[in-house]
């Protein structure tokens, strides 16, 4: 499966006036027949989120090109098992550290692709968006939030529920999006449950663009057009199947 990716991240501006590091992160990892893109809002009361949402990404790279077939079938135990693993991953990184599992919190959202098939994972909020084999624009996975619209779920839940995960063949998938909360705000309609339908050209920026160039793109977005709109930290991740025909 050819999949082109790009993807950009910014510190926000609320960051920049105290000095805080930018605490979201985005890792892609691309070997023979296996992707993973994701992406992960550091929360911006743990005081090392910044070191949680990048390790974890790390960690994840890994145990789901191992696992993938594990999480593909054992679909009534994978979200507890799944959680599972993130926490033990973050109790290492926290004792390697030197530092409390409750400041490596972060939310998460990735996708994984083993040849045709693809497993993606969502705990908290921000959205991920796809386009069908047609193009077609929808939510795949809404933001999740507590009690009160500024709360969400992290990868230190203990409740597996949180955990959501999606299955699919990729036959089904043209694109997606991962976009952080900083980046929802400006993409997703509330009212509707919608996305707004600038999103599908974004993806759709990789059938003219190189990777490179389309994430100096998000890069020059984030900073001029999406920062206006939030003062968090930025996070935008992309996948798009690569439309040009084989000729031969």
């Amino acid at each position: 499966m050819n999949l082109l990716t790009a993807s950009s991240t910014q510190q926000g501006v609320s960051h920049k006036i105290s000095d805080t590091p930018c605490q979201d992160s985005v890792l892609l990892k691309q070997e023979e027949g296996y992707l993973f893109l994701g992406l992960a809002d550091g929360a911006g009361s743990a005081m090392h989120s910044d070191i949680g949402s990048k390790l974890i990404l790390k960690f994840l790279a890994i145990h789901m090109q191992i696992s993938f077939e594990y999480y593909k079938k054992n679909v009534a135990i994978a979200n507890k098992n799944l959680l599972a693993r993130i926490h033990l991953a973050l109790v290492a990184i926290a004792k390697m550290k030197r530092v409390e599992i409750k400041d490596l919190s972060s939310t998460l959202q990735f996708i994984a692709v083993y040849y045709d098939e693809f497993i993606i994972v969502h705990i908290g909020d921000g959205v991920i968006g796809m386009l069908d084999e047609n193009d077609n624009l929808s939510v795949l996975s809404e933001p999740e939030n507590g009690e009160f619209s500024h709360m969400t779920y992290f990868t230190t839940t203990l409740d597996a529920k949180r955990v959501r995960i999606y299955r699919g063949d990729m036959k089904e998938l043209n694109g997606l999006i991962l976009m952080s909360d900083g980046i929802e705000e400006s993409l997703y309609n509330y009212k509707t449950a919608s996305l707004v339908p600038i999103t599908k050209e974004i993806i759709q920026w990789l059938d003219y663009g190189s990777e490179e160039e389309v994430s100096s793109a998000l890069d020059e977005n984030l900073k001029n057009v999406f920062a206006i709109n939030s003062s968090d930290d930025l996070s935008i991740a992309i996948v798009r199947k690569n439309q040009i025909k084989d000729k031969s």
